[in-house]
């Protein structure tokens, strides 16, 4: 039997907007340390933060907030919906915003990561990201170290 063509999945990135946010509220609950819908507007308000949303479809399948500060950003959280995880939306979303970083002359970007989130680490390594050290009991429910990791960007090689 001949295959069906898949239809393209048009995948486009937005900053976050009042609209997103009960939509960004429900992506969210799936995360380990999810931010409640006050806590997204909340980031709304805030000058140095820069959220990026990822619409697929017209649908939101991903969210990625980064906390800049001169010429560094810290990731504070990044989402991607599980039922299109491993489709490289999230190294897409990564790539969008650490270029927009870096046009805003961001020159390294931080991050922590739970120890044992293999796919993060493997995903955060391909970007071009370095472990810096390891902190100690970092996270909560269930009590796990964090891996700082680091990206500087004048030697990224995967930003675009």
């Amino acid at each position: 039997m001949p295959q069906k063509d898949k239809q393209p999945k048009e995948l486009t990135f937005t900053p976050l907007a009042p609209e997103h946010i009960p939509a960004l509220a429900v992506l969210d609950k799936t995360a380990p340390d999810p931010w409640s819908e006050a806590e997204i507007t909340a980031e709304l308000q805030k000058p140095q933060t820069r959220c990026t949303v990822a619409i697929q479809n017209g649908v939101l399948v991903a969210f990625a907030c980064f906390w800049r500060e001169e010429e560094v950003a810290d990731l504070a959280t990044v989402t991607v919906d599980a039922a299109v995880r491993g489709q490289g939306i999230g190294r897409a979303l990564l790539q969008h915003c650490i270029a927009a970083l870096a046009a805003e002359g961001t020159e390294r970007v931080l991050l922590e990561v739970r120890c044992s989130n293999t796919p993060a680490l493997t995903l955060y390594e391909r970007l071009g990201f370095c472990s810096l050290a390891t902190r100690k009991n970092l996270y909560t429910d269930p009590r796990e170290d964090g891996l700082l990791m680091q990206l500087t960007l004048n030697s990224a090689q995967n930003i675009n």
